[in-house]
């Protein structure tokens, strides 16, 4: 039976890739104008294109060096491309060497870098969470936060820290932090156990990233994490505690007084205690700075609804439209000068209030940590 190579990728080779280099180096050192160097280089490519991730055909390889070879004696002929020449011809050696240990079944398997490795554990995750299989998927992200603390260094203050030292991951670690946060909730509402697994993550995370704690969006949301897998443990009074040194900590973010709130009527099969979470809301209400006033007053009119007391929450309501309105004369006044903007032919001489600043994003790669919604 005739041998085939298989057609399946097996993962980046950065090994194999490297060893195309001393071609590249050799056919640099010809020191050709760019117009004719780039009929080397697009070959090149395509080279390692078939090779860097497996599932590659060693008769289309062979076709690319030749048309290498082609390519450097008609622009420099063998005397010239002589050490180009040597360097193809070692490759092609390396390379039937490697395709006799694949017939004989004794090729190495590939060495990841760390990079690589937390590359595939993240993107075996969402390949996971895509086929709907969760624990599974937490399984292999819980593998992957493990190898995150063996990477980072004391200087790594922050998610974004990390992602500027490893600038070559495919995957972004401060987008990715927050995705395993909610995905250890959903697991564990099927097992308790990734409940626990949060309350350990979100610590260790804050610890970890230390920086991560000026962010308030992210403090925020990994603290109201821990506060509802406690509660979801049965463990109410830690929970409470979590919840108390939160809006302490930050007394004008109304996501901490939300989150809180809701344990005590949005909880599955748990008692409910209106008055309770009533008292919180308004506490939040008190707060002459709250950030988000609009998004409490709608929890609380949406909890008198659940009361059975849609009375209480009437001035609240009228409230809420109130705010609704303002913002949507603001939306609409804000469309209307960004338009007009837009139609001058120079700068504008109207007074217009500043667009709120965009969250930094790490480079090279452009990442926006994903806001929490429930």
């Amino acid at each position: 039976m005739t041998w085939k190579p298989s057609n399946e990728p097996t993962g980046y080779d950065r090994a194999r890739v490297a060893q195309v280099d001393p071609i590249d180096a050799a056919i640099n050192e010809l020191e050709l104008p760019f117009i004719r160097l780039r009929k080397f280089t697009g070959i090149l490519n395509a080279l390692i294109m078939q090779i860097e991730d497996g599932g590659d055909s060693p008769e289309v390889n062979r076709s690319l060096l030749e048309a290498l070879r082609a390519a450097v004696r008609h622009q420099v002929g063998d005397r010239r491309g002589k050490a180009a020449l040597r360097a193809i011809d070692n490759f092609e050696r390396a390379e039937a060497e490697r395709w006799e240990q694949i017939k004989a079944g004794t090729l190495p398997p590939i060495e990841l870098t760390s990079e690589e490795q937390l590359d595939d554990l993240m993107q075996k995750g969402y390949t996971l969470l895509q086929a709907g299989q969760r624990t599974a998927a937490c399984d292999q992200w819980l593998e992957a936060w493990e190898l995150v603390k063996r990477m980072i260094t004391p200087e790594m203050q922050t998610t974004m820290d990390f992602d500027h030292t490893y600038r070559g991951m495919l995957q972004s670690v401060f987008n990715w932090c927050s995705d395993l946060e909610m995905e250890l909730h959903n697991a564990g509402l099927r097992d308790p156990t990734y409940h626990e697994h949060r309350v350990r993550y979100v610590n260790e995370f804050l610890i970890q990233f230390p920086g991560e704690s000026n962010d308030e969006g992210c403090y925020i949301q990994f603290r109201r994490a821990e506060g509802e897998a406690l509660w979801e443990l049965g463990r109410q009074a830690e929970a409470e505690a979590v919840y108390q040194a939160l809006v302490e900590k930050l007394p004008d973010q109304a996501w901490g007084y939300i989150g809180w709130s809701d344990q005590y009527h949005w909880g599955r099969g748990r008692p409910v205690n209106y008055e309770r979470a009533e008292a919180i809301l308004l506490q939040a209400l008190n707060r002459p700075n709250l950030d988000d006033r609009a998004n409490v007053l709608d929890r609380l009119v949406s909890l008198y609804k659940a009361w059975d007391q849609p009375e209480k929450g009437t001035r609240y309501a009228a409230e809420l439209d109130e705010i609704r309105a303002r913002e949507q004369t603001l939306h609409q006044v804000s469309f209307a000068n960004g338009r007009l903007v837009s139609a001058s032919s120079g700068p504008s001489t109207q007074h217009t209030s500043p667009a709120p600043k965009p969250k930094p994003t790490p480079q090279p790669k452009t990442r926006k940590r994903k806001k929490r919604r429930r």
